[in-house]
């Protein structure tokens, strides 16, 4: 599978020690069967896709949700209508479900060198 978290782009200390951790067992946390270190539970699913909070918010937002696909893909290119529908569904979701009037949906791909992402497998991050 390749490298699939970059500890170096932590924006915690503890942050940094699990995504140490899971490099070291070379697994996908975000992909199902290596979701255990993920400390909050998951809100609601559409399709392949779910939404839950970050275990790790940025700092300074009211909310910070993470949708995820349910199958590991590091490229762009191959997300699909059907997923963007379901990320679509969640976000209108989560903007009932929490009352959000305004917010940023946001998409890291490619190099984590350009993006400063510390997780591979494609997620979108929802930020109040």
């Amino acid at each position: 599978m390749g490298k699939v978290v970059d500890p170096k782009n932590a924006r915690s200390e503890d942050y940094r020690v699990v995504l140490k951790e899971i490099e070291a067992e070379g697994k996908c946390p975000f992909c199902p069967k290596n979701f255990r270190w993920h400390r909050k539970p998951f809100l609601r699913r559409s399709g392949k896709w779910l939404i839950t909070e970050a275990a790790w918010p940025y700092k300074n937002a009211k909310f910070h949700f993470l949708i995820i696909g349910g199958r590991h893909t590091e490229r762009v290119q191959r997300l699909t209508a059907e997923d963007f529908r379901d990320v679509l569904f969640l976000l209108r979701w989560a903007i009932k479900r929490f009352g959000i009037a305004g917010g940023a949906l946001s998409l890291r791909f490619g190099d984590a060198a350009y993006t400063g992402a510390t997780v591979r497998h494609l997620h979108f991050h929802l930020l109040v």
